[in-house]
């Protein structure tokens, strides 16, 4: 079970560390203050005020929270993607990653290494063996079909967040095959194969996050023997 901290006022993060935030979007007023330009005329296009809040609350937590490490204010800080469309940091080492699905969000920070993270509302209408022959490997399919039907659906997610976390993680977007790889459904949350080279799957940390009742989250990281922390955003 993931435990859920109360943030200190100062962050230091060590090398071998790695913080993931809890964010509960709709608990936090928007204020586009500290957004870029950019993330204002993108805010502005979205059709509904809930997904205009949820964007304008994840990308203003994500300024605050990385501001906290680098101690500097949350506008001053510039992002840039990569060529797959993974944000980063122009002119720091420290890496990122940002989810968000239904009322919450997450964020990893470690310096460094590579990290993805992905949490997803756990929808009952979603056709599971169909999106899971689409997007999973072979031995993954296998699992899955072979759960009892009663536990499939909440299988289905948490090996579709672990694989998200991981493809986000290596930010080559969908340059990255989804079968060439393979995670577990169940506990504990491991990269079990990765191919052409078998052994990358040792070299990385793979978390289920439980982020609320209805949702499921994983956590990729490249890694071992390392430190974990878990906040929520006040």
């Amino acid at each position: 079970m993931t435990e859920w901290l109360t943030p200190s006022e100062i962050f230091e993060l060590s090398s071998r560390q790695v913080d993931v935030w809890r964010i509960h979007l709709v608990s936090i007023p928007p204020d586009e203050s500290a957004l870029s330009a950019e993330e204002r005329q993108r805010a502005a296009k979205f059709h509904f005020d809930k997904d205009r809040h949820r964007y304008i609350v994840s990308h203003t937590s994500l300024r605050g929270i990385l501001a906290r490490y680098l101690h500097r204010a949350p506008e001053e800080l510039s992002f840039s993607v990569n060529e797959y469309g993974k944000p980063f940091l122009t002119d720091h080492e420290l890496e990122f990653n940002l989810s968000h699905s239904g009322d919450y969000a997450l964020i990893a920070v470690t310096r460094e290494r590579k990290v993805g993270v992905d949490v997803e509302r756990i929808r009952a209408e979603v056709e599971i063996e169909e999106l899971a022959r689409r997007n999973f490997s072979p031995r993954e399919v296998s699992e899955l079909t072979a759960l009892p039907l009663e536990e499939r659906l909440n299988g289905f997610f948490s090996c579709w967040t672990r694989k998200e976390a991981y493809i986000k993680a290596q930010g080559l977007g969908l340059s990255l095959p989804l079968d060439s790889f393979d995670v577990s459904l169940g506990e504990p949350a491991l990269l079990r194969a990765t191919r052409p080279n078998a052994g990358e799957a040792a070299q990385w940390t793979m978390l289920p996050l439980d982020v609320d009742s209805g949702y499921a989250g994983a956590l990729a990281v490249r890694g071992n023997n390392l430190d974990f922390r878990f906040w929520d955003r006040e």
